[in-house]
């Protein structure tokens, strides 16, 4: 049969319609983010996300101050752009978004997230409140999780609020370590952990809602290397017991996988009210206290290059 004009028109536009439902099934499954920065040629930023939405830390490829980031996406997420100054964004994100990111490399705090009613949110949030002393800005959020209980960005401004902590905690170098016991943190485990029956040991307090606190699990894995490679006259035994402040089992699960933690690690969902965390009064993560062989504490402190490894280079005789 010959193929009229008329035909090929309505088959052409049978593909272009073919082509649009499939692009529209894509967009369903995936989630866009773009962006449009002045005072800034080309550079990268970072992304990564705590609970499910990407496995690994990406890089987002700044050209001409633009730049378009795409991912497969099921469910909804929460992303973390990290720019070149070290300063985080958070994104809220469901499958299907298209979410601008518009602002200006000189002034990084003002950057706006536009495309769903949780970025619109705080948006407008951090615009009306930018100029705010801290004690304002935290009584602003505070209000706001009164007025907005069920919002992704109350969520978001409690664990602000967590991380807004100033003092220290009480224990000192040299004393013994107080008698810690920290029960089991599965229905499934029945394994209590007495800590004055182990020694040395390091204990590491973290969360995953505080990125600097999760920074430092490198170096407690570089640690790990470290004593393993020690030739054996010198080898030394060290306990690491991580213990997580976080709220969100999910957020915690995928935090141990992505930062590989391998050692011993609880967490009780309790945030600052976590049992041993009241014991040792502690106010700041990330926090470290190392002991000796006769859980006497040696080190301890919240910065891990000048409070914790010179003691562990020199007790347990590591270049």
């Amino acid at each position: 049969m010959a193929i009229t004009y008329k035909n090929k028109l309505s088959y052409c536009a049978w593909c272009l319609a073919l082509c649009a439902i499939l692009c529209s099934c894509t967009q369903k499954d995936s989630f866009r983010l773009i962006g449009d920065f002045s005072h800034l040629r080309q550079g990268d930023f970072f992304i990564y996300s705590t609970d499910g939405g990407i496995d690994h830390a990406d890089t987002i490829h700044v050209v001409d101050g633009q730049f378009k980031w795409q991912t497969p996406l099921s469910q909804e997420a929460t992303f973390y752009v990290i720019f070149p100054n070290l300063s985080e964004q958070i994104v809220f994100a469901q499958p299907g978004d298209n979410i601008k990111m518009k602002g200006d490399a000189e002034q990084l705090r003002a950057t706006q997230v536009k495309g769903n009613k949780e970025n619109d949110m705080l948006t407008r949030f951090r615009v009306e409140h930018l100029q705010d002393t801290e004690a304002a800005l935290s009584e602003a959020m505070k209000q706001f999780i009164k007025e907005n209980p069920e919002s992704r960005v109350s969520t978001y401004f409690k664990r602000q609020l967590m991380i807004k902590r100033v003092s220290y905690s009480n224990l000192k170098k040299g004393q013994r370590l107080p008698s810690i016991v920290l029960p089991p943190d599965q229905p499934d485990s029945q394994d209590t952990l007495h800590i004055d029956s182990l020694h040395p040991v390091l204990l590491v307090f973290w969360s995953s809602w505080k990125r600097t606190s999760r920074d430092v699990l490198p170096q407690v894995r570089k640690l790990h290397r470290q004593l393993e490679a020690q030739s054996q006259p010198k080898k030394k035994s060290l306990q690491t017991i991580s213990i997580s402040l976080d709220t969100d089992k999910y957020q915690y699960q995928a935090s141990c996988k992505f930062d590989s933690i391998t050692w011993l690690s609880r967490c009780y969902f309790q945030a600052w009210e976590t049992p041993v965390v009241k014991q040792l009064k502690l106010c700041d993560i990330p926090y470290f206290v190392l002991t000796d062989e006769k859980q006497t504490i040696t080190a301890l402190g919240t910065d891990w290059k000048q409070d914790i490894e010179p003691a562990l280079k020199k007790q347990f005789h590591l270049k």
